[in-house]
């Protein structure tokens, strides 16, 4: 069994619980746990594209970097 099938059992079997262990439902317990793997890959599938067009942008971004030593501390001095 791999990782991906021991997680859907393991949201049958919370579904199952979260219902009060209903007897005869396990079909619609398993379709149930099928769905909400699937939208879990498709929004860690998502997230994982939106994050490699920022690295890629951040990679080509043509902005100067700053130095450390440039940057200034905010002033201690209050502005009332």
């Amino acid at each position: 069994m791999n990782e991906s099938e021991q997680q859907r059992r393991e949201r049958a079997y919370k579904i199952w619980e979260d219902e009060g262990r209903p007897e005869g439902a396990h079909e619609a317990h398993w379709r149930r746990a099928e769905g909400q793997h699937e939208l879990t890959e498709q929004q860690s599938d998502d997230v994982t594209k939106v994050n490699q067009v920022a690295d890629d942008q951040f990679a080509h971004d043509d902005r100067e970097t700053e130095v450390a030593a440039e940057i200034k501390p905010p002033s201690s001095v209050s502005p009332d």
